[in-house]
C-alpha cells in the first residue's frame, strides 16, 4: 500500500511524462464550431475590424471618424440611469419579455402618434434593435420560408437570415423617386413561402424617410401578397429633412405591422443595449398565427437588456426636453449640408441624395476613373491605409461599388476627413493633372 511521499512521487512523475508529450499531437474529441462561420463575417463589425485594421494613425493624422466617441446624450437620461442605480430598482432579474413600466412607457410613447393605442402587452424589451431585428426574424423563420431585405440595407438582418438558415430576398429602390421602395421588385420576389418584408424607416444608408402615402401603398400591397410588415424605425428620432417620419403602425388596420426601435440612436447610447419591438395586431393575426407566442418563447431563452436601464425608460421618454432632439437634428443637418456640398466636388462619387436623417451620405464609386482600384472594398482598405479615414464598403449592406460616410463628427474633424477623401482620390485617379485637390478646401458652404 502506497503512502502519501509515494504517492505524490508517482503523480509527479505522470505529470513529467504527460508534459513532454506536445498536446497539440493528441487527437482531441472536440473542436470550435463554425455555425455562425458565414454569418459573422457579414456583420458590419467584421467589415469595420477589417479596414480599421488597415489605419496607421498618428497625433498628426488620426482616425476619422474618431474612434470611441459618441455625442453627448441627453442629462435626462443620464440622470434617470443614476436614479435608478441609487434607489436599486433595477438591481433585480426583470421578467424575460420587459419591465412593466418600461414595456408601459414604450407602449404610452409610440401610441402619441398611432391612431390606434398599443398597450404594455404589446411591447417586449429587447438589448438594444439589433436582438430585435434577430427575433423578428426568428419568429417568422418557418421550413423552406423566405423574407424580403431591402438592399441596400443594415447587415444585421441579413446576418440574422444567413444564421437562421432562412432565404433572404432582396427587393430594390427607385432611386429618381427619393428612394422609394420598388413595389414591382417587391411582387416579383413573394411567393407561398415568403413570411414578411423588412423595411428600414428612415432608411439607412440611403438617408430617405419615407411618405404616408407611400408607407399605406406598402401596407395595402402587403396584405394583398399576406405578408407582414416588419419596420426598423431606430432612426426616427434624427429625421431633420422635410418629410416627418411616419410610424408604420399607423396602418396595423391593414396589415399586420412589428415595429421595432431603441434608444441607442435617438439619445446616443449605443452602449445602454435598450430597444424592443412592439407587435401592431389590431385584429389579433398575430395572435392566432402563433408569432406572439413565438417572441415570448424566444425571448425565454435569450438575454435580456439590463434592468437598470429598463428602470429608466419611463423617465427617459417621458422628460427628456424636445430641445435635446432639436440640437441633434441641426448638428446633423448641418453636417449633412457641408457633407454633400463637399461630395460635389470629387468625380469619382456620386451621392445621389443629401440625406433627411441618420447619420450616414451613400455614396456610388465610379472605379472607372480609379488607375488601379478594383472594386469598393479595396477602395475603402486603401483609403484607410493612405488616409487614416474609414468608409464602409457598399458591399456590407448588400450593394457593391458604393460607400457610407459618416458625417457624425465635428465640423472640422467632417472637413479634414473630405480633405484627406478628395485627395485619395486625385491621387488615385487616372488623370490627376486635371484636377488640384487642395483647389477648393475652403469651399462655401
Amino acid at each position: 500500500m502506497r503512502n502519501n511521499h509515494q504517492t505524490k512521487n508517482l503523480n509527479k512523475k505522470k505529470i513529467q511524462t504527460l508534459d513532454k508529450r506536445n498536446m497539440a499531437s493528441i487527437n482531441w474529441q472536440f473542436s470550435g464550431s463554425e455555425d455562425a462561420k458565414d454569418a459573422s463575417a457579414a456583420t458590419l463589425g467584421s467589415y469595420t475590424s477589417r479596414i480599421m485594421a488597415k489605419c496607421n494613425p498618428t497625433p498628426e493624422k488620426p482616425i476619422l471618424p474618431p474612434l470611441g466617441e459618441a455625442p453627448e446624450t441627453s442629462h435626462t437620461a443620464e440622470k434617470a440611469v443614476v436614479k435608478a442605480v441609487l434607489m436599486g430598482t433595477g438591481n433585480a432579474y426583470a421578467p424575460s419579455i420587459g419591465l412593466p413600466a418600461a414595456k408601459s412607457a414604450v407602449a404610452e410613447y409610440l401610441s402619441r402618434d398611432l391612431p390606434t393605442k398599443l398597450t404594455a402587452d404589446d411591447v417586449f424589451m429587447t438589448v438594444g434593435c439589433k436582438q430585435a431585428i434577430a427575433l423578428s426574424v426568428f419568429i417568422t423563420a418557418t421550413p423552406n420560408s423566405n423574407i424580403l431585405l431591402p438592399k441596400p440595407g443594415f447587415p444585421w438582418d441579413m446576418v440574422q437570415a444567413i444564421y437562421k438558415n432562412v432565404e433572404v430576398r432582396q427587393y430594390e429602390f427607385l432611386r429618381d423617386n427619393d428612394y422609394e421602395i420598388d413595389f414591382d421588385s417587391v411582387r416579383d420576389l413573394v411567393d407561398e413561402n415568403t413570411s414578411a418584408i423588412l423595411i428600414i424607416n428612415p432608411h439607412n444608408p440611403n438617408g430617405n424617410t419615407y411618405s404616408e402615402a407611400h408607407l399605406m401603398e406598402l401596407a395595402v400591397l402587403a396584405r394583398e401578397l399576406q405578408i407582414m410588415v416588419i419596420s426598423d424605425e431606430v432612426f426616427r428620432w434624427t429625421v431633420f429633412g422635410d418629410n416627418p417620419h411616419v410610424p408604420m403602425g399607423k396602418f396595423s388596420s391593414i396589415v399586420p405591422v412589428i415595429s421595432l426601435g431603441s434608444l441607442s440612436k435617438g439619445w446616443s447610447v449605443p452602449g445602454w443595449r435598450t430597444g424592443w419591438i412592439a407587435l401592431h395586431d389590431l385584429d389579433g393575426v398575430l395572435k392566432s398565427t402563433k408569432i406572439t407566442t413565438a417572441l415570448k418563447q424566444f425571448l425565454a431563452i435569450d438575454s435580456k437588456p439590463p434592468t437598470v436601464i429598463q428602470a429608466a425608460v419611463p423617465t427617459i421618454l417621458k422628460d427628456t426636453p424636445k430641445e435635446f432632439f432639436e440640437r441633434r437634428k441641426t448638428f446633423l443637418r448641418e453636417k449633412s449640408d457641408i457633407a454633400f456640398n463637399k461630395l460635389k466636388r470629387i468625380p469619382a462619387l456620386t451621392c445621389y441624395k443629401k440625406t433627411e436623417a441618420c447619420t450616414f451620405l451613400w455614396t456610388e464609386l465610379n472605379l472607372s476613373m480609379f488607375s488601379d482600384i478594383d472594386d469598393d472594398e479595396e477602395f475603402c482598405e486603401r483609403l484607410a491605409s493612405e488616409e487614416n479615414l474609414v468608409l464602409l464598403p457598399g458591399i456590407a449592406f448588400g450593394l457593391q461599388n458604393w460607400a457610407r460616410h459618416s458625417i457624425d463628427m465635428e465640423t472640422s474633424e467632417l472637413k479634414d476627413a473630405f480633405k484627406r477623401l478628395k485627395r485619395f482620390c486625385h491621387r488615385n485617379s487616372k488623370a490627376p493633372e486635371l484636377e488640384d485637390p487642395l483647389e477648393s478646401d475652403d469651399d462655401v458652404e
